[in-house]
This record gives C-alpha cells, sequence and structure tokens, in this order.
C-alpha cells in the first residue's frame, strides 16, 4: 500500500509541492533554473540510475516523472527515490497513455509548478546519457536537440531496418517539412520556457510524431534550433514502447497533414 504522500484524483501523485523549496537549482544560482520531464512505463531495472544521473549533472534543480501506469515496480523505486531527492516530482496517469500526452502532460505541468528557464526531456530507460545534459543547456538555443545524425553522434545496438527507417523519416519530415535538423525524431531535448508553452497552446499530437510537431512549431514560430551529437545507446533492458506500425502511420499523416496545409 502506498504511502500517505499518494493520492488519487484521475492520477495518482507523489513528492508534490506546490511551492518549491529550493533556493538554488541544481547547484547553481538561481539565475540558472532548469528542470527535466522524464515519461517512463515499466521502467524498474533504469529508472534510479536515470534521476541519480540528472541530478548529478549539477544543472537540474527539479525532475518531474510521468508514468503512464507502470506494473514492474517503477513506482515503488520511484517513491524510495523520491524520499532521497527532495526535486523529484512523479505523476501517475491512470485514465490515459501514450508517448506525446505523456510529454504534454510533463510540461503542462512544469509551468504549472515550476519557475523555470530550460527544460530537458529524455527517456527513462538510459537510451539517452545524462552527462549530455550539460553540454545541451549550455547552448542558448529555443530547442537544442541532442541528434543522432549530426557529425559525432552514433546509435549503438540498432538493426540496420530500424537504422533505415529512422533515417527514411527524418529525411520526410525534413523535406516535405522544411525542417533545418537532421534528427526530428530525437527524444532528447532542452526547450526553452517561451517553446514549452507554445508547444502546450498549439500542439495536437498524442504520439512519438509529437516529437515532429515540436520542432515544426519552433520553426514555424521563428525559433532558435540546434543540434548537438549524442550516443544514442538502445534500451538494455526490457522492451521497446514504440509500435512500430500505429506510429509510422501517425507520423506520416502528421508530415502529409502539414505539407498538404502548407500549400492551401
Amino acid at each position: 500500500m502506498y504511502q500517505k504522500g499518494f493520492h488519487i484524483v484521475r492520477k495518482w501523485s507523489f513528492g508534490l509541492r506546490s511551492e518549491p523549496r529550493h533556493q538554488v537549482w541544481g547547484g547553481r544560482i538561481a539565475s540558472e533554473r532548469s528542470v527535466a520531464v522524464v515519461p517512463v512505463l515499466n521502467e524498474a531495472q533504469d529508472i534510479r540510475s536515470v534521476i541519480e544521473s540528472i541530478f548529478a549533472t549539477g544543472r537540474v534543480g527539479r525532475v518531474l516523472v510521468v508514468d503512464d501506469g507502470s506494473t514492474d515496480g517503477t513506482l515503488e523505486i520511484l517513491e524510495v527515490v523520491a524520499s532521497e531527492y527532495p526535486g523529484l516530482d512523479v505523476e501517475v496517469r491512470r485514465t490515459e497513455r501514450g508517448f506525446g500526452t505523456a510529454v504534454l502532460f510533463g510540461f503542462r505541468e512544469c509551468l504549472r509548478r515550476y519557475e523555470f528557464d530550460r527544460l530537458v526531456q529524455m527517456d527513462g530507460d538510459l537510451s539517452h546519457d545524462p552527462s549530455a545534459i550539460p553540454g545541451m543547456l549550455d547552448m542558448p538555443a529555443d530547442l537544442v536537440i541532442g541528434s543522432r545524425y549530426v557529425r559525432g553522434g552514433r546509435i549503438v545496438n540498432w538493426p540496420l531496418p530500424r537504422r533505415v527507417i529512422s533515417m527514411m523519416a527524418n529525411g520526410l519530415a525534413r523535406r516535405f517539412l522544411g525542417l533545418p535538423v537532421r534528427d526530428v525524431t530525437s527524444g532528447y531535448r532542452v526547450y526553452s520556457r517561451r517553446l514549452v508553452q507554445t508547444i502546450v497552446d498549439q500542439a495536437n499530437c498524442g504520439g512519438y510524431e509529437m516529437l515532429v510537431e515540436a520542432v515544426w512549431l519552433a520553426n514555424q514560430h521563428g525559433l532558435t534550433l540546434q543540434e548537438t551529437p549524442i550516443r544514442f545507446l538502445e534500451r538494455r533492458n526490457g522492451r521497446s514502447k514504440l509500435a512500430t506500425h500505429e506510429e509510422a502511420a501517425k507520423f506520416v499523416r502528421f508530415v502529409l497533414r502539414k505539407s498538404i496545409e502548407s500549400l492551401t
């Protein structure tokens, strides 16, 4: 049974504090205020390491984990970790699932709860190396993308068919939407607060295509975009959450819809 810190409305929540208790964010004076959103589902084997590594960078003051109803012990681990790290908040969604909606939910909650300037988005399975966070935060763009496809970027342990599909999807988005980045589907990013607000106000996608929509919105609003090389490591534990055919169809529909809209 969960402890007193849990309550149930339409979602479960623990670690929630309406007013931040900290005066210093991530070991730095409050002039740098950065938060992180980590969407998870059944990440019991990796989530502790992810959270500890994020805080170890000394650059992130608050981490919001959005859990879509894990059943593998992830929540029990998060409860323990939250007792050790006052900057960790966790929301458990019971009535809705999906990567895009989880990220958007996290964005809305961060805007509601925290005063922040930059927001880090990353996965909870160690595919994204938290040690890259400081370098990404040092880049001044409204959207900084941890890119697998710029010089110096790498993908480890992906089979060739998956690499080809990913590169084709990125090429399709760049070609039809005119996006000025090479990796529009990377889930490792840093957003400015104004871009987070724009995405919350205008995004409509609930799946993985939300990643493309965020880049498209940034470009449409004339915001700055930069890429930095990352080493993407295919998850070592558990199974990928990506439903390939369904998500691919959503991706193609989004790209074609926006491409057609731009012609009218």
